[in-house]
């Protein structure tokens, strides 16, 4: 049974949307796009968790004709409770051709607070000629071998969250194995994928209910069984990504709709 996202407050929603338009004012861009990431995004936060604002940017054009490289990214952390990071459009695609997961993520996130349809629709589009299934496989088992490295091996008491930063890219991962298409951000699209192991699949779901009661300084006893079958699936995956071959690429699809984006946000050249 899926979980609804829990909605972000209205009052939050208004803050955010207005540090939005602070930022954009104060160094000179458009956002193209902005959406939540992080636990809230995933589908599985706790009362106290923060909210993750993630944005893509577009600089007027002459900031992209200067010889020296100049700085692509932007992180501010307004309060202890609000991080907001954004990527200008140009390294994006440049994270594109590498597969990155990063953007497929934000542009499937159920919970946005800005966005041009349009672009979105296209930027989405176009990512779909760069998804790589080894690539992207390795990154989502690097992190849950990461996560379940630190934080379920010789424990008996973890911390709930925990489990759920090793389940989702697992999940993911599984994902991709069996259907070599980028997988969906939310855990609610994901875990379907266990229920060819019905008691893992209970096991997930009453965990899950827990997840969303608990604080995020909330401990719960180690589940073995789960335990087991994370390390056997991380091992599974590996096996297929590692005898997976890559894709063929058209970078000049990128330099292509780059310069379309310019044209049409700035409509200076």
């Amino acid at each position: 049974m899926k979980k609804p996202i829990t909605p972000i407050d209205p009052k939050i929603r208004a803050q955010i949307q207005g540090e939005l338009s602070r930022i954009a004012e104060e160094n000179s861009i458009r956002i193209l796009y902005a959406c939540e990431s992080g636990s809230r995004g995933w589908g599985f936060a706790s009362p106290d968790s923060d909210y993750d604002v993630r944005f893509i940017f577009l600089h007027p054009t002459d900031w992209y004709l200067s010889v020296m490289p100049q700085d692509d990214g932007m992180d501010l952390f307004v309060d202890k409770e609000l991080d907001i990071n954004g990527w200008d459009i140009r390294k994006v695609l440049r994270l594109l051709i590498k597969s990155n997961a990063t953007p497929f993520e934000w542009l499937q996130s159920p919970i946005v607070y800005q966005t041009d349809e349009d672009f979105k629709a296209s930027l989405w589009g176009l990512a779909q000629h760069f998804f790589q299934p080894r690539a992207t496989m390795h990154h989502y088992l690097g992190l849950a071998k990461n996560s379940f490295r630190k934080g379920l091996v010789n424990e008996t008491e973890v911390n709930a969250k925990k489990y759920f930063y090793v389940l989702r890219p697992l999940l993911a991962a599984m994902w991709i194995a069996d259907k070599k298409t980028a997988p969906p951000m939310t855990f609610a699209e994901l875990v379907p994928m266990l229920e060819a192991h019905p008691n893992i699949y209970n096991i997930v779901m009453d965990l899950w209910d827990k997840k969303i009661e608990l604080k995020e300084s909330d401990t719960i006893s180690l589940i073995p069984e789960l335990s087991d079958f994370v390390n056997n699936q991380i091992v599974r995956c590996f096996s297929i990504a590692d005898t997976t071959e890559p894709n063929a690429m058209k970078p000049d699809m990128l330099d292509a709709f780059f310069r379309t984006v310019v044209k049409t946000y700035n409509g200076d050249y």
